[in-house]
């Protein structure tokens, strides 16, 4: 993008909450069009949920939380071409599996899905009947007026259905499992079906080679040589309106002045940090409930299984997944180590969100031996607990008549966060998308308000 101030006038000073990639490609985009910007992260690095931290003695850096990307994403794809770091991106095969009754499942593809032993045949063929339904399905808002749990139960069966797609419905949403619509769950599918040239295809998922922290470096430098000041370690405590126009960003030392501001942190986050919104806005804020995550990562001297991604159905294990990140990515990229995350997406309240790290590993080893019987807890050499309360937004029904606007009501003031990701999921792709968009909708509305004057 050509470097000059789009909206015409004396350069606008842009000020943007949360260091993600919503963040930073909104600041790298405010940045060339010849703006001031000035960027805050509370955390002390930027990236948000896709940043990475060195891991000792390996010479590598991992995900907090476990992270690929689809061979549909095209948005982050053509930034990070943009950032001329393809010759990082590499595409790999990917391996998924099913737990259910005391055994791994392949489910790479149609004839596995016949061999799921632990249904009848004739679910089998029911479940992929539905599947393949869902692929061709291009109008996503015949989705929006019936949850998943309705329409799949209907179109599966229960027995079917129990066993399956609602053991991880249940598995991922808890206590919103019967709440979700469709459309959230047709992404998912869909979602897959494009990121293949062809069903046939074996699958391959996208990962950046050094990890994510290789496109995150990349993109805060070219927004900094854009002109972007980023400040990660600094969160603001509250958003002001001047009476002038503007808003004043205070921060626990000093403030700043900013003639727009764009937040893209969670709904809850925006409330506290402006307190007086419009109420119909704030009603709107109020209505996105999230589920949190807890994601445990240990070192083992072994591989716990041969399978990279573990979607789990039985209801007696504590976590929704197990993904083994070495049987994705070499080993010998982490000084032949393995790596394995242990995902469980769980309401924010739920006891095991704040259960003591050595305790939630703890409570995992008896169902790590389930999974695989030879495993010991000797194996562990290192572990790490990451934790998101704002991991997932929960996608209720008409939900597209519910998503808060990207304008909040308040002159100047914007909002641009995973809860306006929508009819797909959230994810680094998406982010990517919601920060060139957002970039072009205030740069618009700053342009209008000079030819205005």
């Amino acid at each position: 993008m050509e470097d000059r101030n789009t909206h015409g006038g004396a350069p606008k000073h842009i000020g943007v909450v949360g260091g993600g990639m919503a963040g930073l490609t909104a600041a790298l985009r405010f940045a060339q069009a010849g703006n001031r910007v000035t960027l805050w992260e509370k955390a002390p690095r930027l990236g948000g949920q896709a940043v990475a931290f060195p891991v000792e003695g390996t010479g590598a850096s991992l995900e907090h939380f476990y992270h690929h990307l689809f061979q549909s994403d095209r948005e982050i794809v053509a930034l990070i071409e943009e950032l001329g770091i393809a010759d990082k991106l590499l595409w790999l095969p990917s391996n998924v599996g099913y737990y259910a009754d005391g055994k791994i499942w392949p489910l790479n593809g149609a004839a596995d899905l016949l061999k799921l032993g632990f249904i009848p045949f004739q679910d089998r063929v029911r479940l992929g009947a539905v599947t393949a339904y869902l692929q061709r399905v291009r109008d996503w808002k015949k989705f929006e007026t019936v949850t998943a749990d309705a329409w799949l139960r209907r179109a599966l069966g229960r027995r079917a259905y129990d066993r399956t797609l609602g053991a991880q419905l249940r598995a991922k949403f808890g206590r919103y499992h019967d709440q979700v619509a469709m459309v959230w769950f047709w992404g998912k599918i869909w979602l897959r079906t494009t990121s293949r040239r062809s069903p046939l295809d074996q699958e391959k998922l996208g990962y950046i080679d050094g990890s994510f922290n290789i496109l995150i470096d990349a993109l805060a430098a070219a927004a900094e040589a854009a002109g972007a000041t980023l400040c990660p370690g600094v969160g603001p405590t509250r958003l002001a309106p001047r009476s002038e126009g503007g808003w004043t960003v205070e921060l626990e030392e000093g403030e700043a002045v900013c003639d727009a501001v764009v937040a893209t942190v969670p709904s809850p986050v925006l409330q506290r940090l402006v307190p007086d919104l419009p109420d119909a806005y704030a009603a709107a804020l109020g209505g996105t409930e999230y589920e949190a995550a807890v994601v445990a990562l240990l070192q083992l001297s072994q591989p716990l299984t041969d399978t990279y991604w573990l979607n789990i159905a039985d209801p007696e294990l504590p976590f929704t997944a197990v993904i083994e990140h070495t049987n994705f990515m070499p080993p010998e990229q982490y000084g032949g180590k393995r790596f394995v995350y242990l995902s469980k997406y769980l309401e924010p309240d739920h006891p095991s969100f704040s259960l003591p790290d050595d305790e939630l590993i703890a409570a995992y080893l008896p169902a790590l031996r389930k999974i695989n019987p030879a495993f010991r807890p000797e194996w562990i050499e290192r572990s790490w607990v990451f934790r998101e309360r704002a991991a997932q937004p929960i996608v209720p029904l008409r939900y597209s008549e519910r998503i808060p606007d990207h304008r909040t009501g308040l002159p100047g003031l914007y909002l641009a966060n995973t809860s306006q990701i929508y009819p797909e999921d959230r994810g680094t792709n998406y982010s990517v998308r919601l920060g060139n968009r957002i970039a072009a909708l205030v740069l618009g509305d700053l342009a209008g308000a000079t030819a205005g004057r």
